[in-house]
Parts: structure tokens; sequence; C-alpha cells
């Protein structure tokens, strides 16, 4: 309940017989203070009991069978309170109500305060229903996008098992040695990834220790065709990042470009201001791997849900993508 329609009935209940008793001294001086009193705190009673009778109904709403017979409801109940009323103040209280005005203008005037309530309360119901709704909405939004976040999520595990295997077979046929040295370290990665998939943010140091496990994974493989440099902030480490951005942005990077010992392919990490810049020499490959940028849009998607959207494209033969970071909070 709000505070307006907490407090409204007995402003109303307040005013509207002051008003009232102003007028009827106004027109009848013979009056003393004390009667006034006791019609003011009558007229107050009486208007309370018909605003809460009206509240009553409206909530009530919903046990009915349908609109038509709420709005009976009302149409029989108010006319009731209203004949009770009027019968009280003639038969017990002596120089009630009645006694300053004709009975039908009494009738009118309680009647007319019936259907004022009835509307008031009806705006506030109107207010509680929309307000209401627009709730339901918004949990309705937060679990659907907590459902996005979470299949985008659910995504990374098979994404890294896919990608790490493929490498695995051209390890097996190249160096066996070097290809069971790729399925330790692997391992131990892929338990950081179940575990990194619960959380929808870990801190940039966080993200950058798991990047290095993963670099020199990449390493076994790739020996000096790659190369990896890292200038951030001190302070920028305790910031906020998506997991497995960065381990991503590295792993698209290498399957996109030629890398060779004549030709070592760098990728840089660097921070401005609160952005995050990844950026790589594009080495257009003979024959280029397929994609259809599912796993960039995959990112995209997961920053734009979670915080704000990644920016990415190519200028002057270099890829660059700008990750938002996030304060600690």
């Amino acid at each position: 309940m709000s505070k307006a329609e907490k407090y409204l009935p007995f402003i109303l209940a307040i005013l509207l017989p002051a008003m009232s008793a102003i007028v009827n001294s106004a027109e009848a001086p013979e009056l003393k203070w004390p009667m006034l009193s006791l019609r003011y705190i009558e007229a107050s009673l009486f208007l309370l009991v018909i605003w809460y009778c009206n509240r009553w109904l409206l909530n009530t709403d919903n046990k009915l069978k349908n609109r038509v017979g709420m709005e009976a409801s009302m149409l029989i109940v108010n006319p009731v309170v209203v004949t009770l009323i009027v019968l009280i103040d003639l038969l017990l209280i002596p120089q009630g109500m009645s006694g300053l005005q004709p009975l039908w203008l009494l009738v009118f005037r309680l009647s007319v305060a019936a259907l004022i309530f009835n509307m008031i309360l009806r705006v506030f119901k109107s207010q509680k229903e929309r307000s209401a709704l627009q709730l339901q909405n918004l949990a309705l939004q937060a679990e659907n996008l907590k459902f996005q976040i979470e299949t985008f999520k659910q995504q990374i595990n098979p994404h890294f098992l896919f990608n790490s295997l493929n490498t695995l077979l051209d390890l097996i046929e190249e160096d066996q040695k070097t290809a069971t040295k790729y399925v330790r370290n692997f391992s131990n990665l892929y338990r950081v990834v179940l575990q990194s998939t619960k959380h929808d943010f870990v801190t940039l140091d966080q993200e950058l220790q798991f990047l290095s496990d993963y670099w020199h994974l990449l390493k076994v493989r790739f020996k000096d065709a790659i190369e990896l440099v890292i200038r951030i902030d001190e302070f920028k480490i305790q910031y906020l990042i998506p997991p497995l951005s960065l381990q991503f942005l590295i792993e698209n990077a290498v399957k996109h470009n030629e890398a060779s010992r004549k030709r070592p392919l760098k990728v840089e990490i660097f921070n401005s201001e609160d952005l995050l810049i990844v950026k790589n020499a594009i080495h257009q490959k003979k024959y280029p791997v397929p994609s259809e940028k599912v796993g960039l849009k995959n990112l995209e998607q997961r920053f734009s849900l979670l915080y704000k959207p990644i920016r990415y494209g190519q200028k002057n033969g270099f890829f660059t993508v700008q990750i938002p970071l996030k304060r600690h909070q």
C-alpha cells in the first residue's frame, strides 16, 4: 500500500467535515461548538466507513467471477451502506447530520462521497496493477537475460574443448612427446575452465593468470612463432572482466593468422583508461580458416548482457578489440 493510499482517507475525513462544520456554523450561529464537534466526528467516521467499504469491495475483485459481478456488488453495497449511515444518524444520534439539512441532501452527499472514493481507489488499484505488471516484466527480462548468459557460458566449454583437441590432433602427428605434455597442461587448464563458468566476472588479475597458463599451452606447439606483450597499469588488475575473454581473443588471433619463426604473430594487451585493448597484426593465411565469427559474436553478446558491448575491427593492418573493464564494487 502506498503512502498516498494509506493517509488519504484520514486527510479527507478531517478536511471535508471541517469545511462542512465551517459552513454550518455560518448558516446556524445558534449551534454550539460541542454539537458541531459531535457532528464533525460523526461525519469523519462515516466517511472512513465509506472509504474502507469501497476498498474492501475493490480488493475482492479477484474473488468474484467477473468484473460485472464486482460492479453489481458496488451498486448494491454502497446504497446499503449509505442507508445504514442515514438510519444510524436518524435513530441513534440526536441532532446529527440530518438535523441541519434535508434527508435527500444528506443521502445525495454521502452517495457522491462514495462515488468519489470509489474512483480514487480505482486509480490506486490501477497504479498498483501497473506497477506489479512492470515488476513482473522486469523479473521475466532478468530471467531471460540470466538464461542467455548461462547459455553463452555453457558454450565456452565445448568451444575451448573443440579447439584444444584439434591442436592436440595436429601435435600427435608432429611430436608425440609434445602432445603428451600438451595433454597434461590442457587437463589442468580445463579444470579452471569448468570452475570459471560458475561466475559472471573475475578480476583482471585472475584472467591474466589463466591467460599466462594458456599461453604456455600455445607455446608448446608454436614455440617462437608467437609472442605476447602485456602492458597493464597495476591498479587496473582488480577491475572485473567476464572469464575466458582474453583466452578466446588470443585463441582467435592464433586461429586466423599465420605464425612462423621468421614472421612471429605478436599479440599486445594493454589498457587505455577503463578499456582493455587486445591487438594483433593481421598475417593473412594462404588458406584461411572458414569462420562465421560465432565465437566473437558470443563474446560480444556476453559483454552486452553483463556490462557494456565490446568494439572490434580492422585498421592499418591490425585487428583490435576494445574490452570495457568493470570497476570492482
